[in-house]
């Protein structure tokens, strides 16, 4: 797919004419390189350190400070980051450093990078992490990120969503070889292919550590490599769904709404809800559909109940404002709520068929209105019941 913007008009006036394109993936917008990864070791009071563990279909960089490039390894490689969080930080935003190492009073700043050396010692630290931690933190959250993302944007991004939210639980991102430019949808697509073996076996890895619960979230066109990985587990007999402790969470969903239909069916039996997060606002939903010959994607799906006849859950984020400028992060945005709203679901506290959020929620025992302002509004569309669909 070749897309056009406002910095390279004369290169791709075809698609141009969408007059969408400009505004929806911000092409000229300067982005963090591999130097957002450099090492700061200056100290800051008020700072939070977010310890995150990586596993990656990536190859490996070869100078520091970056860790892995946009290129595949045939291999599945591990890393560890530790992130510190200035105290100046605002839920679903990520302070960028304007020059790096940047000012941990102020930015987002690396404390530690490393390579972890195999699976053996990723399963290791994995269970070490979860050791420290006690009752419902003893859970792992797996974040697969999306089209057009680099390295250090998807440490990032999960380094801030593990900031904001009110429980300490195991932060673990699988990075796939996105090449990180606008232009490389094809390239993106390809990798995400390349990356289901990978997947699968971090999975298995995680569902067999001494997690009592994995949450796996994915987002835009990671939810693509999420489902095919799934759907590869469940011919082979290890259908991932049917186990208790899995939660799959889905965020702005960059699939055929046909194609999501066939594969969602074919996981069969689920003993948790699937978690679908969708935003009509949502434009770079919108141009991915008109490139895809106007077949609606799922996270910008107009009518929820396509989705609740599946048997899974909806939460319809469109009336939320967004703080991107295209409205395809705000998944991001609700991490500060995640885990109770989550929670709320799954024990069975939400009223059937469809319910606002402002107040309170079931059990969950916490104030949505303050989500965003009072004008915030979260839709939960539900398949008639939240226990488990067959």
């Amino acid at each position: 797919m070749k897309l056009s913007f406002a910095c390279a008009l004369s290169a791709f006036k075809r698609a141009a004419a969408l007059g969408l394109a400009a505004a929806v993936l911000a092409g000229c917008a300067s982005r963090p390189g591999p130097d957002s990864l450099e090492i700061s070791l200056e100290e800051a009071e008020g700072t939070k350190d977010v310890h995150i563990l990586v596993a990656t279909t990536r190859a490996r960089a070869e100078h520091p400070p970056a860790l892995y490039t946009s290129k595949r390894s045939e291999e599945l490689d591990f890393a560890s980051a530790t992130i510190s969080i200035p105290p100046t930080h605002k839920p679903g935003r990520i302070e960028w450093a304007s020059s790096p190492p940047g000012n941990p009073n102020t930015d987002f700043v690396v404390r530690q990078a490393a390579y972890i050396d195999g699976n053996a010692a990723f399963r290791q630290q994995v269970n070490q992490a979860i050791a420290k931690r006690a009752g419902r933190e003893r859970e792992a959250v797996l974040f697969i990120h999306g089209y057009n993302t680099r390295f250090s944007e998807g440490v990032f991004r999960l380094a801030q969503m593990a900031a904001d939210a009110k429980v300490n639980r195991v932060p673990i991102l699988f990075t796939w070889a996105s090449a990180g430019n606008l232009t490389d949808y094809i390239y993106d697509t390809n990798s995400v292919t390349v990356a289901r073996d990978g997947l699968e076996q971090v999975l298995r890895e995680l569902v067999n550590s001494d997690a009592q619960r994995v949450t796996i979230l994915a987002h835009s066109l990671g939810n693509l490599l999420l489902l095919e990985t799934l759907r590869q587990m469940e011919l082979k007999g290890h259908g991932l769904l049917k186990n208790k402790k899995v939660t799959i969470v889905m965020a702005s969903p960059d699939i055929d709404i046909d194609v999501f239909k066939t594969m969602i069916t074919s996981l069969g039996y689920r003993a948790n809800p699937v978690f679908v997060l969708v935003s009509r606002d949502d434009r770079a939903l919108r141009f991915s559909r008109r490139i895809a010959g106007g077949k609606a994607r799922v996270g910008g799906i107009e009518n929820d109940a396509e989705l609740t006849s599946l048997g899974v859950v909806v939460i319809d984020l469109t009336d939320v404002q967004g703080q991107d400028s295209v409205n395809h992060d705000k998944f991001a945005q609700l991490a500060q709520f995640g885990p109770q709203l989550v929670n709320a679901l799954e024990q069975g506290t939400m009223n059937r068929s469809q319910q606002s959020i402002g107040g309170r929620l079931g059990n969950a025992g916490r104030s949505f209105t303050e989500f965003l302002g009072n004008t915030a509004k979260i839709v939960i569309s539900t398949p008639g019941s939240v226990g488990a669909t067959r």
